[in-house]
């Protein structure tokens, strides 16, 4: 009898064990897409003074990231990789995708995004993150609405006086 350990059995790679993950090639070609996006609107900003380190820089940088970023997700999607969770996370990735949570964010987003121009920004985005607790499962009323509304308060502050830009203050001009 020998010393020399014996091989493990032969386990066929995870790629030939299941087939292309759709939600994570959606998600690969959406990094890739907003990576090409941002390249274009990087191409868009006009060179500075400084021809060698100008505004272009750092959106290039990251546009070109993101992209070929998004790029070796796609690949290794099509190649059958899944992201899988990480191991503190306890969940299936087995099992079906509840896309609720999301669809009540989207919502809560588009709303907000419509209403914003009326309504002004501190009630349009309270509107969107009032939806994001409430995809989380928050169901007290009173506190989402408060705690929305204080932090879009103080994000208006924050960009207005702190930043210096102007965003819009709806129906409560003249109060802030």
């Amino acid at each position: 009898m020998s010393d020399v350990p014996s091989l493990p059995p032969r386990v066929a790679p995870p790629a030939a064990r299941r087939g292309i993950s759709v939600p994570d090639l959606l998600v690969a070609l959406g990094v890739t897409l907003l990576g090409v996006l941002l390249l274009a609107g990087s191409f868009q900003i006009p060179f500075g003074i400084n021809a060698v380190i100008g505004p272009r820089v750092f959106p290039l940088i990251v546009s070109v990231g993101t992209t070929v970023m998004g790029v070796l997700l796609t690949v290794n999607a099509l190649r059958g990789d899944r992201a899988e969770p990480a191991a503190e996370e306890d969940t299936d990735p087995d099992a079906p995708v509840n896309l609720g949570a999301a669809g009540i964010i989207l919502g809560g987003f588009l709303l907000g995004a419509v209403l914003l121009p009326t309504l002004g920004f501190v009630l349009g985005t309270a509107i969107m993150y009032f939806s994001v607790a409430f995809a989380f499962g928050e169901r007290r009323w009173g506190l989402m609405v408060f705690v929305s509304l204080v932090v879009a308060l103080v994000t208006y502050l924050v960009f207005t006086h702190g930043l210096g830009l102007t965003l819009p203050p709806g129906v409560l001009k003249g109060v802030l």
